[in-house]
């Protein structure tokens, strides 16, 4: 199995994109925060584990 390539360094789409999701937590209620940080790591959790699922089985399918 061919390990997963490491990346250093973020892209500027990356800290676009964690800009908007600061600006959105610091909308939510503090009382609600601690939901919506679990709710959010589990969701960019699944993206990742999904991301690195699909280029293990491409390079199996090579």
């Amino acid at each position: 199995m061919k390990a997963v390539e490491k990346k250093e360094g973020y892209t500027p789409e990356q800290i676009g994109d964690a800009r908007k999701l600061i600006e959105i937590l610091m909308g939510v209620p503090e009382e609600k925060k601690v939901l919506f940080t679990a709710v959010v790591t589990a969701y960019m959790d699944g993206v990742e584990t999904g991301t690195r699922i699909a280029k293990e089985i491409e390079c199996a399918a090579v």
